[in-house]
């Protein structure tokens, strides 16, 4: 018995050693976007591994990156089921199933909508530096109903600290961009700190966004719902008016330009 659990544990680590090397190497295509190479490196990993959950992992970041969310979903939730500590996995996981519902029926976006919260929940609470799961959060607790576990006082508790998480991480990267965008768009929001939020969206107006950032349009956006709050409707209908002009699908933003052109 003895021998047989000797040769197990190491036919387990002779696989783990094996599959490293392929971890890497999916990993370095990863970041070099030749996502063919990497999804070819990732799938080699054995079922029997450590490596396993990580490879699911940047498996559905390929899918995700490629617009494949059901895909992604399926993989991140492989990864959370073999991993169940990792903030990020969670995270991710409730990107793909916010993804699935954006453009989705209503019956569909109430059964992803809930996952969706519950896997960012989860991230928030594995890593309380997690920023990215709490903004997610302020923003799906503010559009979702109470039955479904949306509710104002929920969105302002987390996206208070998520703020406060950003505007300790804007101390140490003041040009961050991203961070400067989430601390807008929590401000936006939630109704906090709206004043530092104009502050950050102004800034982040200043970059030119990669592709998969946050958009140009989407900053007018939120600057125009951060005035249209403080009262200053001539500067939000010039913000939304923007945000139409640059992108025609936001429909936030052709709301509030009804809502100020009153």
């Amino acid at each position: 018995m003895k021998n047989l659990m000797s040769i197990g544990l190491l036919s387990l680590l002779c696989l783990t050693v094996l599959a490293q090397p392929s971890v890497e190497k999916g990993k370095s295509f990863y970041s070099e976007k030749k996502y063919d190479e990497a999804e070819k490196a990732f799938k080699t990993i054995p079922k029997n591994t450590r490596e396993y959950p990580v490879a699911n992992y940047f498996l559905g970041r390929i899918a995700f990156d490629k617009k494949e969310y059901d895909d992604a979903a399926d993989y991140f939730e492989i990864a959370t089921e073999l991993n169940s500590k990792n903030a990020e996995y969670f995270n991710w996981l409730g990107d793909a199933y916010a993804a699935i519902g954006k453009n989705a029926g209503l019956f569909k976006q109430m059964s992803v909508g809930p996952k969706a919260l519950r896997s960012w929940e989860k991230a928030a609470h594995l890593d309380e530096k997690n920023i990215d799961a709490r903004v997610s959060l302020a923003g799906a607790y503010m559009q979702a109903p109470a039955f479904m576990g949306g509710g104002e006082s929920k969105a302002q508790a987390i996206g208070s600290e998520a703020l406060a998480l950003l505007e300790e991480a804007l101390k140490k990267a003041p040009e961050h961009h991203i961070y400067l965008y989430w601390y807008g768009k929590t401000s936006a929001t939630t109704s906090l700190k709206m004043d530092r939020g104009e502050e950050c969206l102004l800034k982040y107006l200043t970059f030119i966004p990669k592709e998969g950032e946050p958009s140009i349009a989407g900053a007018h956006l939120r600057l125009g719902q951060i005035k249209e709050k403080k009262g200053n409707k001539p500067d939000a209908k010039k913000n939304y008016e923007l945000a139409v002009k640059l992108d025609g699908s936001l429909k936030q933003a052709k709301e509030g330009l009804s809502r100020v052109s009153k």
